[in-house]
């Protein structure tokens, strides 16, 4: 009787054990999400709620098994039916012990891959790079985080042969392999353009002619916006395999031109000061470093001037030009500087044939 009650004691001293860990790690939980703002959650809760079920009941369950193999070996006073007999203790379910550490295994690795993605990611990652970190990469580490918590279950708590596998699996990757090239080359294309970094999430590239933003590298593509707000998907492979023409580095600050024609009889160092006014007066126009004019070339009609000047970003250059054309507009009716329209002179030469050459009878001659 005395081995009965220290079973009855043991199983009891582990249920209380459950609700006792479990308010200490959702207190630990409460005060990481208080001071460090830990992205817990639902994930977290359920992660504590199985391991501390699965830990007490688990100890409990080792230690009665122990103690049930050495009593068993020692003479005992209780009979059954005339025959020493040992009371067995209360033991749990094995699936359930199995289900619990499977449970707390896999929440804990959802509970992982949010703190990797908020402390790695979005913390580490974006002070060191000074950029977004790429979802590309931060959804590869989840899977990898998750796909070693699925390896730890099948082999660790239920104990499968996952040897058996490796032809299936060698199989498997060859057959989409060849299904899916074109997939498979985004993706790889994709992990190229995350590890060479020829541009950021906010760059404004020149692709096929098109000025577009980056606005964010996934498994497949790359989907960008233009100037008109329109979203364009460029798939990965496209990217990596062409020239890739980053207007927003080395630095976001962007040079243009705007090429005017004046009159021949205008001096050239008056347009020149001319330009140079309408185009520090433009909005958008940075004043370091200044704008500067420079007669391009001599026309038809008109010499040809050429006003370089600078602005912040890509995205301010269409509405600069705007406002740079305008202001040029302005200054040169001020300065009384004429920009001619277009002239082209035309000769218009008669083909003169042989009887208009002849000259017509007289009156004498008929």
């Amino acid at each position: 009787m005395e081995i009965s009650r220290l079973y009855t004691l043991e199983l009891i001293s582990a249920l209380i054990f459950v609700p006792l860990l479990l308010l200490i790690t959702l207190a630990l939980g409460r005060w990481m999400v208080r001071h460090f703002r830990a992205p817990l959650g639902v994930r977290y809760r359920i992660a504590c709620a199985a391991l501390c079920s699965w830990l007490p009941l688990a100890i409990y369950q080792s230690i009665v098994n122990a103690q049930f193999a050495a009593h068993s070996k020692a003479p005992t006073d209780v009979l059954v039916d005339g025959a020493a007999a040992l009371p067995k203790p209360f033991l749990f379910p094995e699936e359930l012990l199995q289900g619990l550490l499977a449970l707390s295994i896999l929440f804990s690795a959802f509970v992982a891959v949010q703190l990797v993605r908020k402390y790695f990611w979005d913390g580490w990652f974006e002070r060191t790079q000074d950029a977004e970190a790429p979802k590309f990469l931060s959804d590869i580490g989840s899977a990898c985080i998750i796909g070693v918590s699925i390896v730890l279950i099948a082999t660790g708590v239920y104990h499968k042969d996952l040897s058996g596998l490796q032809l299936g699996s060698t199989v498997s990757v060859a057959v989409l392999g060849f299904a899916s090239q074109d997939l498979l080359g985004n993706l790889l294309s994709g992990v190229a353009l995350q590890i060479g970094s020829p541009f950021r999430k906010g760059d404004w590239l020149l692709l096929d002619g098109k000025r577009l933003q980056v606005r964010e590298v996934n498994w497949r593509s790359t989907r960008m916006r233009s100037p008109d707000n329109v979203m364009v998907d460029v798939p990965n492979k496209t990217i990596a395999g062409g020239t890739i023409i980053n207007l927003s580095a080395p630095t976001s600050e962007r040079a243009s031109t705007v090429v005017v024609g004046f009159e021949y009889a205008a001096p050239p160092e008056k347009v020149k000061a001319c330009l140079v006014r309408a185009a520090s007066a433009a909005k958008l126009v940075m004043h370091t470093p200044p704008p500067r004019a420079l007669l391009k070339d001599f026309g038809d009609s008109a010499v040809h001037y050429e006003v370089a000047f600078w602005v912040e970003n890509e995205e301010q250059l269409m509405e600069a030009c705007d406002a740079v054309r305008t202001s040029i507009w302005y200054e040169a009716k001020r300065d009384n500087l004429k920009m001619p329209f277009p002239m082209r002179t035309l000769r218009i030469e008669r083909a003169v044939g042989k009887s208009d050459t002849e000259a017509p009878p007289s009156a004498d001659q008929a």
